[in-house]
């Protein structure tokens, strides 16, 4: 009898006895087995009771106040965050997440666009229990089974109505507990200073616990958005914060980096937001702000500022009031998920017992004079790899793999040492300098190569030897040219191209080994344009008549195969400047592409701010540049044009490359355009990052109704590493 709690005995505003109680529960739990098992839906034991959110002692405080209109939806993600799995799913109502109908445990995804179909079965089950439940309601049918009165115990008011809406609004959720217990065991790292960084910035303490809800504490995240790090940072966003993205550096996986970018981004919301509110009501104090600042950095400045414009500055209103496409649960739930984690973070020997908990990351800095191989800091300092990837998280794997060098007036972190490394510091500095490190072979291209063939006859990656030689996006090569060839790791043997001339030849014994047979390939010329056009600048290779990219012959119209996906998208990179003569004037421009900005322009061209291209262009400052938009670019001269294509292109191959690092496209799938759809709420709908969604469907940035896209399908590939999943459904 221990089993059951009073709470449960109390069914349809009438008591059960414990005998009746049992025997229902014994049949109701009989009867939900055999359904699984019919189902095939895998879940473990079922119970019949309805999951409960108990209530919590919120004590919030002044600077993050808990509404009381918000603190059943705070208790819910508390449940969240302390009691239930990431192997459990959690089926709730979107508007009300403390009604809570089951929870089961299950491998199965809970995902907006992909949930598995035994959560799809799941969610059906419990749609048709609150139709048929709305049914008797209105016929006045007081014969419930076990599992109705269960279920009216989460509608007091007992309202067909209310009921009948809830069939609804069914959402599904993963729990997080044991990642929330990772969080903190690696909470203690970073603690010390992200406080010293808000206090000097001066925010409140508590945004300590927002990297709970962004990353669950871990630096290496990489959300299916392409949000990146500690504090969960977009590629667009990183610029305007101060962090570099580059082939060589990606910021936002550095925490302490990361950390001061975000303290930026919450001033400046804070400011922007103060300055909106007040604009509605003077009266408006820091404590009513709060909310919508927190909200921002999942919703952005932009949209709570309309959200405000239009609603006004109390928080409750906007949540009730608000509508838009965008401001979704994730966005609605957000505050409430930010609240949960502070009070469980503080909680947590309550929850979790004692936990043993990292020490503060602790290091000696040191500034690089020149740039320098990781091989060499290794050897110098004496430091193992794995303490220099712990300590140095923003280096991306073409460091690590010596293609690219640590740039000079890098500041080098180390173990910690009171000297601060100042023997092998003065040594380092006496060493000649460095060229990045590649596989120390050359090949000169032959007639018939291609730059994919040439990568499988030295069994390397294709991207590797077009990124490695910047090649560009259509990968051309000429015959007499000299490649590089990038290392392979842990390559056991050295294979020589057909008709190569390789730097360091074999001895005349030894006869060259032959390449496998290559199709005879030959390198379409490239036409010169006249002056009043944009240089073509995308050279094909034709094989057999048919147009191919990089060697590699082109599929008819259609959804790429999934392998082909990451090789698409480097593909559909265009990177290419607009040239125009116009009255004896030549002029620069392009069109915006995903995830740009004015200041990377600005940086690409080596201009420094970007007062100028604001000028040029009529822009006036806070506003933000559209993709699409045509943009003129004070360019001098064709050398500077083609090292701002160079970076640019640099920069979107990075964008590509981390996200093949992290995930794995198992599918792609054809999805009808409906009525209010564009590409950028398809793209947040599938959870994909909008490069990802423009760049499979070139031409049709705009769709119409009816219009089919190519959307891929992806699963991390260290799931580890994926942000908690705190907000699908």
């Amino acid at each position: 009898m221990a089993y059951v709690s009073a709470d449960q005995i109390e069914r349809g505003g009438r008591p059960l006895s414990v005998s009746t109680y049992r025997f229902a529960g014994w049949r109701s739990l009989a009867a939900s087995w055999v359904l699984a098992m019919l189902l095939g839906a895998g879940w473990s034991t079922p119970v019949t009771a309805v999951p409960k959110v108990e209530r919590h002692d919120l004590n919030c405080g002044d600077t993050f106040p808990c509404p009381p209109e918000i603190q059943r939806r705070v208790d819910f993600w508390i449940k969240v965050f302390r009691s239930w799995k990431t192997n459990q799913v959690i089926f709730h109502d979107s508007q009300h997440p403390e009604r809570v109908y089951a929870v089961k445990t299950t491998k199965a995804t809970c995902r907006r666009k992909r949930a598995a179909p035994a959560v799809e079965r799941e969610r059906k089950r419990i749609k048709r229990q609150l139709q048929g439940l709305a049914v008797k309601l209105e016929r006045g049918d007081a014969k419930y089974s076990s599992a109705e009165r269960d279920m009216l115990t989460l509608f007091p008011g007992r309202g067909s109505k209310e009921v009948r809406r809830a069939a609804g609004n069914i959402r599904c959720q993963q729990g997080n507990r044991d990642r929330f217990r990772e969080a903190l065991t690696r909470y203690g790292r970073y603690k010390e200073h992200i406080l010293k960084v808000l206090r000097e910035s001066g925010l409140s303490e508590d945004i300590l616990y927002l990297p709970f809800v962004e990353s669950a504490y871990n630096p290496r995240a990489y959300s299916r958005v392409g949000a990146a790090g500690l504090w969960q940072i977009m590629p667009r966003t990183a610029r305007k914060l101060g962090l570099q993205l580059n082939a060589t550096l990606d910021e936002r996986f550095d925490p302490e980096r990361a950390t001061w970018a975000a303290a930026r981004y919450l001033r400046r919301s804070t400011d922007t937001l103060t300055a909106v509110a007040k604009g509605r009501s003077r009266g408006v104090r820091p404590t009513d702000i709060n909310p919508f600042v927190i909200t921002s950095y999942n919703y952005g400045v932009a949209g709570m500022s309309r959200a405000i414009r239009k609603v006004g500055p109390d928080y409750i209103d906007v949540l009730r009031k608000y509508r838009s496409r965008s401001f979704r649960t994730a966005v609605r739930n957000f505050y409430a998920s930010f609240l949960a984690a502070r009070y469980v973070a503080q909680n947590a020997d309550k929850y979790f017992g004692e936990l043993e908990g990292s020490k503060p990351l602790r290091y000696s800095v040191v500034a690089l004079e020149k740039p320098t191989s990781v091989a060499r800091v290794q050897k110098v300092f004496g430091v193992s790899e794995a303490t220099l990837r712990e300590l140095n998280p923003a280096w991306t794997r073409y460091v690590w793999r010596g293609w690219r060098l640590i740039p000079e007036g890098y500041s080098l972190r180390l173990p910690y040492r009171k000297h601060r490394w100042r023997k092998q510091l003065a040594r380092l500095e006496t060493l000649p300098p460095e060229q990045p490190q590649l596989s120390g072979r050359k090949y000169i291209v032959q007639r018939g190569d291609t730059a994919c063939g040439i990568a499988r006859v030295f069994e390397v990656s294709c991207r590797d030897v077009i990124q490695v030689n910047d090649l560009g996006r259509r990968a051309l090569i000429r015959v007499g040219q000299k490649l590089e060839i990038p290392a392979r790791p842990a390559a056991k043997k050295t294979v020589v191209a057909k008709a190569a001339s390789i730097a360091k030849p074999a001895p005349k014994s030894r006869p060259e080994p032959k390449a496998p047979p290559q199709p005879a390939l030959r390198v379409a010329k490239v036409e010169s344009t006249s002056a009043t056009e944009t240089p073509a600048r995308k050279p094909v290779i034709v094989k057999d008549g048919e147009t191919s990219v990089a060697g590699a012959a082109l599929k008819p119209a259609g959804a790429p195969q999934p392998k082909e996906v990451f090789r698409k998208l480097m593909d559909g990179i265009d990177v290419a400047v607009q040239t125009r003569e116009t009255r004896g004037r030549r002029t620069y421009s392009l069109k915006v592409e995903p995830e740009e900005t004015l200041g990377h322009y600005a940086d690409w061209l080596g201009i420094g701010g970007t007062a100028k291209l604001r000028r040029m262009n009529k822009i006036r400052g806070g506003t933000r540049i559209r993709v699409g938009q045509r943009i003129e670019l004070p360019i001098k001269n064709d050398t500077q044009r083609q090292s701002f294509e160079s970076s640019r292109l640099e920069y979107h191959q990075t964008l590509v490359d981390e996200f093949e690092q992290h995930y794995e496209v198992l599918n792609v799938e054809r999805y009808t355009v409906k009525r209010g759809d564009n590409m950028w709420n398809i793209a947040q709908e599938h959870e994909l990052p909008y490069w990802v969604l423009t760049r499979l469907n070139p031409g049709n940035p705009r769709p119409d109704i009816g219009d089919t896209l190519a959307v891929p399908v992806a699963r991390a590939r260290k799931p580890s590493k994926e942000p908690p999943i705190s907000n699908p459904g």
